[in-house]
């Protein structure tokens, strides 16, 4: 199989994966890009086509760890409290149903929401982060994500749990999808987008990170159901063809 032919057919699933680790589409772009440039280097290594999705799954974790080491952040989680982490991991509540009242989301706030819901996932820490993205919005199975970390299993758990923890103390409280009485409204974020740096600018440090013990959060099942229908629902992104003709120049 040529480098063109593994773009054209993986391109979207790499963009995506990309996508969930990184939560941020302009890194994702940079990720997968450097993904299909690291499989043309080792393409006469590949042993079986069968295996080219698994394959590039795994170039593209390793260069988004790669782009977060660049940044200076640490895989801190799992050096501290790992046995806590584990003790987590064996009260991980992992039910998933249909919230009794259906979640609807306007299609005009659809993609404000999936941004911001994106950004929430930015303040978990690095490894809560994986795992939450890998479970929760990838699909992944709980024991495929402790493969990737190479954890175990219930220290795997012990941060999904922590990040749904942290998740859902933030939009339990906030969101208005969530809870009609909270006071966040999508709309009115349309509304003001116009002033949207002004924005940005004014609240870029008011949430630094997610620890919902800071907050007392405890388990409530349905804001998990609701957030869970929220994330596992999230549509994948197609690259744009300007980022398909920037890869194939980058592969000339």
């Amino acid at each position: 199989m040529s480098i063109e032919n593994l773009v054209q057919e993986f391109g979207a699933y790499i963009y995506n994966y990309a996508l969930k680790l990184s939560c941020h589409p302009v890194d994702a772009e940079d990720i997968a890009q450097e993904t299909f440039i690291q499989a043309w280097k080792g393409l006469d290594g590949l042993q079986s086509e069968l295996a080219v999705k698994k394959w590039l799954a795994k170039i593209c974790y390793n260069q988004f760890l790669m782009k977060i080491r660049s940044t200076g952040r640490r895989n801190e989680e799992l050096i501290e409290e790992y046995d806590l982490l584990e003790q987590e991991g064996r009260i991980l509540i992992d039910r998933f149903q249909n919230p009794e009242d259906e979640v609807i989301v306007a299609e005009e706030i659809q993609a404000l929401q999936n941004g911001c819901f994106l950004a929430m996932v930015r303040k978990l820490t690095l490894n809560q982060r994986i795992v939450f993205s890998l479970v929760d919005m990838y699909g992944m199975k709980v024991e495929d994500a402790a493969i990737v970390l190479e954890t175990s299993i219930l220290a795997a758990k012990g941060l999904l749990y922590r990040a749904r923890m942290n998740i859902d103390s933030f939009f339990a409280d906030h969101c208005n999808i969530i809870d009609s009485k909270n006071t966040c409204s999508c709309k009115a974020w349309i509304e003001f987008s116009q002033n949207r740096d002004k924005l940005q600018q004014q609240t870029k440090n008011l949430i630094n990170s997610l620890d919902y013990r800071e907050k007392n959060y405890e388990f409530r099942a349905e804001v998990r159901d609701k957030i869970k229908t929220l994330y596992s629902a999230m549509p994948d992104r197609k690259p744009t063809e300007e980022w398909y003709q920037s890869v194939f120049e980058a592969l000339k």
